[in-house]
Formats: C-alpha cells, sequence, structure tokens
C-alpha cells in the first residue's frame, strides 16, 4: 500500500510538474504591431531597434535551427521582455537559453511570446526550429515565402499598453468622432495605476486634441482605457484622400515615463449593406485584382500604375509593409486567411476535404481570428475572406461565426458555393 502511494504521488508530481510548465509557455494573445520607445523623440522618428526593441539579425544556420543572440541589458531587470515572431511561413518552435518558450502551426501572422522568466542578464541565446508543414500541410496549398523569419525581442513596463485601437463615426456637419481604445495589462501582483496621455496630431504641428486618462488595474488585471475626439471630415481617409494623422501615446507609472508611442491613424467609416461597400458613407465600386501575399512594395506600385485601387490577396502571410504601403496610398484590400485544403477535392464526407472536418476546427478559427486581430487598425483592409478553394463544412461556418464576432467588416468566401458564411 505505501509503494502504491508513493507511486500516486510521483506520477502527480510529474503531472504537477507539467501543467505548472505549460503555464509558463505564456503565449500571448494576439495584437496589432506595438513597438515601444523611450522618448518621444525615438517614436516621432520610429527609430527601430531602439533601447526597448531589439532585432535578432545574425543567425547562424545549423541543420535547420536557426541560433541568434539579444542582450538583456540592467535597465530592463524591472520590465517585461516579448519575443514577437513574423513571416516564419512555416509551423516552428522558439527557444531561449535552451527552454522551449512557445510554438506555433500558423507561421503567417505575428505571434507573440512572454519570455521575461527565460530571461538573463546579459547575453541570451534565441533559436528558432522551422518545422515541414507535413502537419499543416492539407489546409496549406499555396506557395510559402522563402524569405528569413523576423524577430524582435521587446521590452515594455510590468503595467503597459498591450494593444491600441479606434472607431470612426460621421455625425452631423461635418463632424467626426473618434473612439480610441488602449488594452492595458498590468503584470504585477499589486494594485496598479497608470496615467496615459494622448494626443493627435494633423501633419505633425496642428493639434487636435489630447489629454489624459487614468486607468487602475488590480493584480494581473486587464482593463481598456478609452477617450474620444472631434476632428474635421475634410482628414478622413479615402481611396482619393488617403491621410492620415499622428497619435502620440504617453505611459506614465508612479510620476516616470515608461513608454512612448507614435502611431499613424488613418480614419474611415466602413458600411457594407446590400452587397455595396460605402466608405465616408458614399458608395464604391469595388473590383478586386488578385494578387499573392509574396508581392513586393515594387509590384504593388506597378500595378497601382496601371489603375488598381483594390487588391485581394490570396491566402498566406501578408507582411506589415504591404498593408502600409496601401494605406499610405489609398488602396483597398481583402486579406484572405492562410488557408487552402483544394488538394483534398471538394468532398464533405470522412475523408473528404478538411473544411469539414471537427479536428481542424481550432485550427481553422485560429488562422481567420488571428489575421483579423493584427491587421484592424489598417483603414485599407476593408474585406476578409475566410480561405481560398477549401470547399465548405464546419469549420469554416464556426470561422465564419468567430470572425463576425470581432470585426464589423464583411467576411467573404465566394469557393463554398455562396453559403450563408458569406457575406
Amino acid at each position: 500500500m505505501t509503494s502504491l502511494r508513493l507511486y500516486i504521488a510521483i506520477i502527480c508530481g510529474i503531472l504537477f510538474s507539467s501543467a505548472t510548465y505549460a503555464q509558463n509557455l505564456a503565449v500571448e494573445s494576439y495584437r496589432t504591431p506595438l513597438m515601444p520607445y523611450p522618448t518621444a523623440a525615438d517614436a516621432h522618428s520610429k527609430i527601430t531597434p531602439n533601447r526597448y526593441v531589439q532585432i535578432v539579425k545574425e543567425w547562424q544556420d545549423v541543420e535547420g535551427k536557426l541560433h541568434g543572440e539579444f542582450t538583456f541589458p540592467f535597465s530592463w531587470l524591472e520590465r517585461q521582455v516579448f519575443v514577437r515572431i513574423e513571416g516564419c511561413a512555416a509551423p516552428y518552435s522558439i527557444y531561449i537559453n535552451g527552454k522551449l518558450a512557445g510554438d506555433s502551426t500558423n507561421g503567417h501572422v505575428a505571434r507573440e511570446i512572454n519570455i521575461t522568466k527565460l530571461c538573463r542578464e546579459d547575453k541570451n541565446s534565441v533559436e528558432l526550429r522551422l518545422m515541414n508543414n507535413d502537419e499543416v500541410k492539407d489546409i496549406e496549398c499555396f506557395t510559402r515565402g522563402a524569405s528569413q523569419p523576423i524577430v524582435y525581442i521587446i521590452s515594455q513596463p510590468r503595467v503597459r499598453i498591450r494593444d491600441v485601437a479606434w472607431r470612426t463615426n460621421i455625425g452631423m456637419g461635418g463632424v467626426v468622432n473618434i473612439d480610441f481604445s488602449a488594452v492595458m495589462k498590468n503584470e504585477t501582483l499589486g494594485a496598479k495605476t497608470s496615467r496615459i496621455y494622448y494626443e493627435l496630431f494633423l501633419n505633425d504641428t496642428l493639434r487636435l486634441s489630447g489629454g489624459h486618462r487614468d486607468v487602475e488595474l488590480g493584480m494581473y488585471g486587464v482593463d481598456t482605457m478609452r477617450f474620444g475626439a472631434p476632428v474635421p471630415d475634410s482628414i478622413l481617409w479615402s481611396r482619393e484622400s488617403p491621410s492620415q494623422i499622428s497619435l502620440r501615446l504617453k505611459n506614465r507609472i508612479a510620476g516616470r515615463d515608461v513608454e512612448f508611442y507614435d502611431l499613424d491613424v488613418a480614419l474611415r467609416q466602413l458600411e457594407y449593406k446590400d452587397g455595396k461597400f460605402y466608405v465616408n458613407n458614399r458608395a464604391e465600386d469595388i473590383s478586386w485584382h488578385e494578387m499573392s501575399p509574396l508581392a513586393t512594395t515594387k509590384e504593388l506600385a506597378e500595378a497601382y500604375s496601371s489603375g488598381v485601387r483594390a487588391i485581394r490577396f490570396t491566402a498566406g502571410y501578408v507582411c506589415d509593409e504591404l498593408l502600409e504601403w496601401c494605406d499610405a496610398n489609398g488602396v483597398y484590400v481583402a486579406l484572405t486567411a492562410p488557408i487552402n485544403s483544394s488538394l483534398a477535392g471538394k468532398s464533405r464526407k470522412r475523408g473528404g476535404n478538411p473544411s469539414n472536418n471537427p479536428r481542424w476546427r481550432g485550427e481553422y478559427m485560429e488562422r481567420v481570428t488571428a489575421m483579423i486581430h493584427t491587421t484592424k487598425r489598417h483603414a485599407s483592409v476593408i474585406a476578409y475572406y475566410l480561405a481560398d478553394e477549401s470547399s465548405n463544412g464546419i469549420c469554416l461556418y464556426e470561422s465564419y461565426l468567430a470572425a463576425k464576432a470581432i470585426s464589423d467588416r464583411p467576411i467573404f468566401y465566394e469557393d463554398g458555393t455562396r453559403e450563408w458564411n458569406c457575406d
């Protein structure tokens, strides 16, 4: 009996250790790109790398494993540290100082992982293991990029700005109301108060609005700080006038300024009804021009010169640089989740297309919602596509519902015989 109890205790200990280890793999929720800066001047200049952001540039390829390094300075001891992985275009695992930090089967979206507990002062090693796509090849029947991944090491304060978004509402008399939201997160064991300062600038000189808000956060708390501002409708973003303004944020904790941001903000109101797009209450004729997500800004410029003003990127990874180009040039964009199961055929029976196999449901939903969460700040993105050539079924039905729950942009899927999961 004693030996049996000892055996059970050992098994429980192993299971507990495994569960604890799994919880320490602190994969963050998806968010839009946010690079913190140490000063307002650095934020305005968008200097990267800076004191809070490093880029792992020098990689050594050892048998398919990419090895790099970053430096953990003394000034980061009271801050959180994250690794941001972009453009892997393949499943991967990432290790910090030989310990698993996290992994993903979806390399077609930027992912962030909290690596604070795995870091040590001074030199730290990064190992990125790119896997073959055997596990997801059935839903990735498209050309993947071969470029080297981009890996950032980001330091943020323990009470930090986790995400920023905005919404535009056109009112009466040419006045536009903007509703901003900044998601705040407290990574400490005690209650904390953050004071967020905000300013809106036009052409870097004309101050449109400004002020501050205090946010109280409990232990490991998350809350959203909101503020509004009226602006003239003359600065709205459109195809003909892709204007942008600047949102400047400062996070102050206990009297110290701990992070700064300067974000380009493109304001437009979007509606889709009766099969028509309305941008700023004006109907737009949209004729989609399909392009590969592997296109370059030079190819975008060539398409633009030929008269293209609306691009539908097919399934795959679209880097933020392309979307920023479309924002700046007034090109409408539709993004497609990295799902294409065309090689499996159209059958919905068991053993047929993965789109009707419940085993793939979580993977499909994650890919669709991740695409939305990471691109929601781009005014150029006016629509999303669930997939390319992937038949239809439970996975795409539930992906549609998940997408509608988090986005007011239309969701299309024309390859699914235009069922109810296509707006």
